[in-house]
């Protein structure tokens, strides 16, 4: 009867252990706002270049892509932005986090984009 209780004690501790443990991540807990310039977001001086960069390469979402987004040019960008993937996707919270097998993008490159959405994903 004590081994059965002192076992169940054990056990009970170790999934209270097991399930105290987690991973945080410093970016997502402490995101560096100082130096986010999120003024004059348009998407040919701001936006078109973090797609560029993170997003139009090849074997993603540049030209005829086997993905099915083509984010070579605005149409393409902005179809996914006013569609509702676009978010989900870049905060890693959607069932395909992109960039495809790379950290998220950083807290500053993720205001601009949710501002430039929120702002209805302006062709300017």
């Amino acid at each position: 009867m004590k081994l059965k209780y002192y076992r169940n004690c054990i056990l009970l501790a170790g999934i209270i252990i097991i399930n105290g443990c987690y991973y945080d991540n410093k970016e997502d807990l402490y995101p560096d706002t100082g130096n986010c310039d999120t003024t004059n977001i348009g998407f040919t001086t701001v936006i078109k270049p973090i797609v560029d960069q993170h997003c139009a390469t090849s074997g993603c979402h540049l030209g005829a892509s086997p993905t099915g987004y083509d984010f070579s040019n605005y149409e393409g960008f902005a179809k996914v932005a006013h569609n509702g993937k676009l978010i989900p996707a870049i905060e890693h919270t959607g069932p395909n986090p992109m960039p495809e097998g790379t950290p998220k993008l950083d807290y500053c490159t993720l205001t601009k984009i949710k501002l430039w959405v929120a702002q209805g994903a302006p062709n300017n």
